[in-house]
């Protein structure tokens, strides 16, 4: 019987929304190495006006880690000359998910001006591909995209409302509702990608099937990955690794291979 967070009890809703439990190695091993992968990597050098542009933000359930710890595809975006920007925003409880997804809307439309880019990825995983999608929903933005590579995302926070998680958040259903890409109208992007690990919870795989879902309801092209070997934090890793599915995705989208 599928899970339902409607009628589950709130331990089971948590359990479900709580992908460290369902990963293939502990939590503090992947942000240590986060911070390891992206340290000695200067931001501004992996700018260059007028390349293809890889944009990524961050998860953390919109209350940890930062820009600084997202670059760990530099030497990915490097070797295939694709531009790399990580989006910082302030976290929560500093601020409640509305002004973080205006600073978000705000960062990814500076540095689309500032740098002219030839073509562009906007990409978010968790807490980050939620952002991207609310993002990409921005005429402004969604219009320029070249596509957006939403990876392990919460598209419905509503169920977020029931678990602790929500404690620095202060959501109730009607502003988590408000939200949530799933319930409003969708993006104006024309490709997308949706992809979730293998080694998630039940809850990520069924929401990335139904965000998708909405988007094709626009006409957009439309891609779903479940990726073996993969969970809700070594999925990042792959967003410009040519032998991936995603990577192959992403790395096309941005005019650099042909797959």
């Amino acid at each position: 019987m599928a899970f339902d967070w409607h009628t589950a009890t709130d331990a089971e809703v948590d359990y479900e929304y709580s992908p460290s439990l369902h990963a293939l190695k502990p939590l503090a091993e992947y942000l240590d190495e986060y911070h390891r992968l992206s340290q000695g990597h200067d931001a501004r050098a992996l700018r260059k006006n007028g390349q293809p542009l890889l944009i990524y933000i961050h998860g953390g359930y919109w209350q940890r880690l930062s820009a600084a710890d997202s670059l760990f595809n530099a030497p990915d975006a490097l070797r295939h000359g694709v531009s790399l920007h990580a989006v910082e925003y302030t976290l929560a409880p500093h601020a409640r998910i509305p002004q973080i997804i205006e600073e978000c809307i705000a960062d990814v439309l500076s540095v689309m001006r500032e740098m002219q880019p030839s073509h562009v990825v906007l990409a978010g995983c968790s807490a980050g591909a939620h952002l991207a999608a609310m993002c990409a929903r921005d005429e402004r933005i969604g219009k320029e995209l070249n596509g957006a590579a939403l990876l392990s995302g919460v598209y419905d926070v509503r169920p977020i409302v029931r678990t602790p998680t929500n404690d620095p958040l202060f959501l109730t259903d009607e502003s988590a509702a408000e939200v949530s890409p799933q319930l409003l109208p969708p993006s104006f992007v024309s490709r997308a990608l949706l992809a979730v690990g293998k080694h998630e919870p039940s809850e990520f795989i069924r929401q990335n099937n139904e965000y998708a879902e909405l988007l094709a309801t626009t006409g957009a092209d439309v891609q779903v990955e479940v990726v073996e070997h993969r969970d809700h934090f070594n999925l990042p890793y792959d967003l410009l690794r040519e032998d991936t599915k995603v990577g192959q995705w992403v790395l096309k989208a941005l005019g650099k291979v042909s797959v």
